[in-house]
């Protein structure tokens, strides 16, 4: 459904714009992008004294860090030449990646110098490091949770959505998932009536292993309102130390010529890294607050004055 949005040509010509999602996509994504690869670059150019050996030093290694992960992507199935929205979540993978690598890089260079100058341990090194400029190091912690976020966001082209009518023992494929229907079945009390079925859920592949979980997506029937509400169910899972995927299951409700639940599931991977992006934001936001470390005076001996004696003393 398609959005008005005011333009300087409906002031001028006094016609209403209505565009759609594929406006927002080709104009938001290329601007959400840009603005990503200046969240990584920006805070680590020196104001007028920016050279070519610190633009190596600063970067070199995060954009080695970066075109790895391009490339991982690529080897795991992503096609950017295929989908432009596979286009634009490698490159917001390989931004957010530069993004977190600068922080990352930032946070351990200072702590090294720190540790070199005052023998500390590189833990202890970097906490000082951010105790005596907490805006600067609260910010480079605000970013990392925006690259979380973008992370987050960009699973949205690989997200998957199947539904079926399920009974006794039938299969669900769908994404790294197969969800088995063990079960349903229906019950009543005096605040409202329910439908719900029992679904295992299994590693696709690994049906002969033992499950992962097991969901219980409800539908429910309150009697006082006369309205109906769905329950549905989520289950996370780490598919590797890199990515989380949720897999939602509803119940829509029950065939009336075969008795059997249909079920809609929908995988959407990354989701939760935009939740955990939003607690690291908040992190850094309360760590910017917090007022600098107050500078140790430094003890040095009075000066002595000296008087004058005459000649004649």
């Amino acid at each position: 459904m398609g959005t008005w949005f005011p333009k300087l040509s409906e002031w001028v010509q006094n016609t209403k714009v209505t565009v759609g999602p594929p406006f927002y996509n080709n104009v938001a994504a290329p601007l959400a992008l840009l603005l990503l690869l200046l969240t990584a670059i920006g805070p680590l150019l020196a104001w007028r004294r920016t050279s070519l050996e610190s633009l190596k030093r600063n970067f070199l290694w995060p954009m080695i860090g970066s075109l790895v992960v391009g490339f991982v992507m690529i080897v795991d199935g992503v096609r950017p030449w295929e989908q432009i929205g596979y286009f634009y979540a490698l490159v917001a993978a390989m931004l957010a990646s530069l993004v977190i690598f600068t922080v990352i890089s930032e946070f351990v260079r200072g702590g090294c110098v720190i540790a070199r100058h005052t023998g500390r341990n590189l833990p202890s090194a970097v906490g000082q490091l951010w105790h005596r400029n907490t805006r600067r190091y609260g910010g480079y912690i605000v970013h990392f949770g925006v690259a979380l976020v973008v992370i987050g966001i960009l699973g949205t082209p690989f997200s998957r959505e199947a539904e079926k009518e399920m009974g006794y023992g039938d299969k669900l494929d769908i994404g790294n998932y197969t969800v088995v229907c063990r079960s349903y079945t229906q019950d009543d009390n005096s605040n409202y009536s329910s439908e719900w079925a029992v679904l295992e859920i299994f590693k696709r592949g690994r049906l002969d292993g033992m499950p992962i979980g097991t969901m219980y997506p409800e539908r429910r029937f309150y009697k006082a309102s006369q309205q109906p509400q769905t329950m549905p169910q989520i289950h996370t899972r780490f598919t590797n130390p890199f990515v989380v995927s949720d897999l939602y299951l509803v119940y829509e409700g029950v065939n009336e010529d075969t008795g059997r639940p249909i079920i809609k599931a929908h995988v959407n991977p990354m989701v939760p890294a935009i939740w955990l992006g939003v607690l690291v934001m908040v992190f850094g936001t309360a760590i910017a607050l917090v007022p600098n470390a107050t500078p140790v005076p430094a003890v040095t001996p009075a000066r002595v004055q000296i008087v004058p004696v005459s000649a004649g003393d």
